[in-house]
This record gives C-alpha cells, structure tokens and sequence, in this order.
C-alpha cells in the first residue's frame, strides 16, 4: 500500500525565514530520521489554495502501511532518536495559537483504495 500523510500548519510570523533556513540546512537529516516504511516526502509552502484555515506550510509523509504511522509514533517518544529531536526543532517554529490554520489529510493509493461505485437509481 501507499500512503501519503499531509500535515498543514502555520509558523509563527517573526520564524518565517529562520524556518526556511532550518528547512534547507535538514533536509538530508530530516530524510534520514524517518523509521522504515516511511518517507519524507518534503515541505512546500502553499502558492494558493482555496482552504482559508488549512494552513500556509504542509509536511508530506510518505507511508508504506497504517503501521508506518505507528513506527513513527514510537519513535519521537524516543528522546534519543533524531526523529525526536527534528520533531522538536520544528515545533518551536510552529505558530500554536488555536486559531493559526492546521489541518491534516492522509490520502491512499487510488490503485490501492476499495473504490465502488454507488448505485444512483
């Protein structure tokens, strides 16, 4: 199966920069932080969008399994693991005012999804 896990959020509005410069010096070291079966997928700041509250930045995770999302989960309890210590770096950038935009999307393989038609009759 394939999966990619969609994570928007907002940064603060004084971190901006300092986040796309985090961004670009960790790349390689965020990628090599993930446990098996997942993947980054990269970071990307929306161009446009018609989601007003969705957020102005989405993480992109790529998943081989419903399970990778638990491997992940386990590993940044790890305080040891660079996983850990990434997720912690970035959450310092993150706005975390309850009404900054946020949202969060996991979308599956269309070769892979139980698609069916509905009956319209």
């Amino acid at each position: 199966m394939r999966f990619v896990d969609v994570q928007g959020f907002c940064i603060r509005l004084d971190k901006q920069v300092e986040f796309q410069k985090w961004i670009v010096e960790n790349e390689e070291r965020i990628r090599k932080s993930y446990p098996a079966g997942t993947e980054y997928g990269g970071c990307y700041a929306a161009v446009f969008s018609s989601e007003k509250d969705a957020g102005e930045f989405y993480w992109l995770d790529i998943l081989d399994s419903y399970a990778a999302m638990d491997r992940g989960a386990a590993l940044v309890k790890d305080p040891t693991s660079d996983y850990a210590k990434i997720s912690e770096e970035f959450l310092r950038f993150v706005d975390a005012d309850r009404s900054a935009g946020s949202s969060r999307i996991l979308l599956k393989s269309v070769v892979d999804a139980a698609i069916m038609d509905i009956p319209t009759a």
